[in-house]
């Protein structure tokens, strides 16, 4: 069962419909809700099939719910404040209890709802009436946000992401005089590197220190919960907590990163069920996504499997954790894990289970880099930029494992080395 590493210092209180929930100041909500042991914390919207959180960085729907009156918030993305009100949505009668999720069992086959009765005279309204409330997702916000009048700016080098690649590129530019703005969509920086642990993000130290130096300088800016929506000619569409806004910058550096890797088995969306990363980045929360863990490693995978398993095994963390070398072939359970059934080494190993943790190859973040112009070429672990020493074209540069540097300090430093000499030549 999910819960906390240790007994919270500072604490606020939120509520999941309706009923109290302590939370750390600041923590995402997801966070929060999971230590809490709400792991299943929405539902799909065809088949209301029970989702939970699965990536911990807004890249999937496990844990869309009602904020504030606000529909489909991604709470992963969201700080927890005293007062905060969270409700489950797309349901009819509780999170717990859906009655939707009949559907799932009518049509073990799937549905096409665009075709259920269609041309049967009386049915067919009744089946579109149906079908709205079955695919929603929850009603509109209580209130009229404010109106936000879009702002432009002009700065120097802009990078787009707070991981490692784009804290090494924005240190190095600093040093040579730029001007530097990061932004990024989560609630602090680092990326990937809050989901190792102390002892494997020492390997980064050095970039996280001087990224760190250059901040405190006054030489790097940095924006979080602040999303770079697309990339238009020269100009940049940023959204952020004051309302959306229009950049040019003298040098656009991408680091958007990748996306955690998806492999295909029989319960891989039960809730339980998520990418190492994500469990990591948890942990680095302090909290634990069960009891009896299994982490699979499939092949090209890591380093965050081996990382949680560390790192835990250091906080001497109230949990059994198991790594295991190869790729998941089953979970079984209905709204939450119960056993993992792991392919490795040519045979099928049978684990007892309350949360699976995968470790596989992740894929290019590439889709504002194909906007800004670069081609791509397809490769096993996704699309994957076709670049020259990082530069799509005039003022835009791709850096990290969004270009297919690996993910590892030297790699990371070598590549930002080589994009900063080049703007800031």
């Amino acid at each position: 069962m999910a819960g906390r590493c240790a007994p919270l210092r500072k604490q606020v209180t939120i509520s999941l419909d309706g009923k109290a929930i302590p939370a750390a100041p600041g923590e995402p909500v997801a966070a929060a809700l999971v230590a809490a042991g709400k792991l299943a914390m929405a539902r799909s919207p065809k088949f209301h099939r029970p989702r939970g959180p699965s990536c911990m960085r807004g890249a999937c729907d496990g844990c869309l719910a009602r904020v504030n009156d606000v529909p489909n918030v991604m709470t992963c993305m969201v700080a927890a404040k005293e007062g905060m009100s969270i409700v489950s949505q797309n349901t009819l009668g509780s999170r717990e209890l859906d009655l939707l999720r009949m559907t799932d069992w009518f049509f073990p086959q799937g549905m096409n709802h665009h075709e259920l009765f269609a041309g049967v005279p009386g049915l067919q309204n009744v089946m579109h009436v149906f079908a709205r409330r079955v695919a929603g997702l929850g009603r509109l916000p209580a209130k009229h946000e404010r109106e936000h009048r879009a702002r432009r700016r002009e700065l120097d080098v802009v990078v787009v992401g707070a991981g490692p690649a784009g804290m090494a590129v924005a240190a190095l530019a600093a040093e040579r005089g730029r001007a530097v703005e990061v932004l990024d969509d989560a609630l602090q920086s680092g990326g990937g590197l809050r989901a190792l642990g102390a002892e494997d993000a020492r390997a980064w130290s050095a970039i996280e220190g001087a990224f760190l130096a250059a901040i405190g300088r006054g030489q790097v800016a940095v924006r979080n919960s602040t999303t770079v929506g697309g990339l238009y000619g020269d100009d940049l569409l940023i959204v952020g907590p004051d309302g959306a806004e229009v950049v040019t910058a003298r040098a656009v550096v991408l680091a958007p990163g990748a996306h955690d890797g998806v492999l295909g088995f029989e319960g891989n969306d039960l809730p339980g069920v998520m990418s190492a990363r994500a469990a990591g980045l948890l942990l680095a929360a302090g909290v634990l996504v069960g009891e009896r863990i299994v982490v699979a490693i499939a092949e090209g995978g890591g380093p965050f499997g081996e990382a949680y398993a560390r790192t835990t095994a250091a906080t001497r963390a109230a949990c059994d954790v198991r790594l295991v070398p190869g790729e998941p072939v089953k979970v079984s359970g209905t709204s939450d894990v119960r056993g993992v059934v792991v392919r490795s080494g040519g045979r099928d190993r049978k684990l007892s289970a309350d949360a699976l943790l995968v470790d596989a190859p992740r894929s290019p973040a590439y889709e504002l880099c194909q906007q800004a112009g670069a081609p791509l070429r397809h490769t096993p672990r996704g699309f994957l930029p076709v670049l020259e020493d990082g530069r799509v074209r005039d003022r835009v540069w791709i850096v990290g494992e969004a270009a297919g540097t690996p993910f590892e300090a030297a790699a990371f430093q070598a590549s930002a080395a080589r994009v900063t000499a080049q703007l800031t030549s």
